[in-house]
């Protein structure tokens, strides 16, 4: 079983960090630990940004709700996922999803002005910050140089780029044929032909709950 110098050493914004700069941060910290079960919810979208959050163990599932439509873009995070580290700062503070513990959860945060001083204290913290923000500034850009046509397919292709992470354990597009037929501005029987061939190539699973993504790499 890993230690929690370890888990933490594992963390994204503490890849690289040594043993003893982990020992420094766990003495000059004040860290929360705070034990999630399943259905508890975690954040809400809207709320500010106050603490930075680790998922430690367990799972969550983050809810993204697209507006003006019956579409929810759900994923599934194991260890390791941060929420909130984007919001910090910035014209808007506020979480930008729901988050849930859907199995037994724990949580490890400490508040933003505690963060700033850790990524001051080593070049290690910063530029692990650094990487963490441009690689989520990059989706966007390069999910608009994948949308070669207006068809159902690009558009999910944009929303599993720039709203999902490539670590996630699963997603799930809550939707009926008719949402995504309003969705893609097609026929509901072209949806239907659409999720026949890509169940046939393995991408999807269609069922009541909505679309499950097999693998997102692979959907890509």
């Amino acid at each position: 079983m890993a230690t929690m110098y370890e888990m933490i050493m594992d963390l994204p914004l503490f890849k690289g960090v040594s043993k003893e700069l982990v020992s420094s941060f766990l003495e000059k910290t004040n860290i929360n630990f705070v034990n999630f079960s399943p259905g508890d919810k975690i954040v809400s979208k809207g709320e500010e940004v106050r603490m930075v959050k680790f998922v430690i163990s367990g799972e969550v599932r983050v809810k993204h709700v697209l507006k003006g439509c019956n579409i929810v873009v759900e994923e599934i995070c194991s260890s390791g996922r941060v929420l909130g580290a984007d919001r910090l700062y910035g014209m808007d503070t506020g979480y930008s999803c729901d988050v849930e513990a859907s199995a037994k959860t724990s949580i490890m945060e400490f508040r933003k002005d505690q963060y700033v001083r850790l990524i001051n204290s080593d070049h290690i913290y910063l530029l692990n910050f650094f990487n963490y923000l441009s690689r989520r500034a990059q989706r966007p850009v390069e999910a608009l140089e994948n949308f070669t046509s207006g068809d159902l397919k690009s558009r999910l292709d944009i929303l599993l780029s720039v709203l999902t992470d490539p670590d996630s354990v699963s997603i799930l597009i809550r939707a009926s044929v008719a949402d995504l037929a309003r969705y893609g501005a097609t026929s509901e029987d072209r949806v239907e032909a659409w999720i026949r061939e890509s169940q046939m190539a393995g991408l999807v699973d269609y069922s009541a709950e909505g679309l499950k993504i097999v693998s997102r790499a692979a959907f890509l």
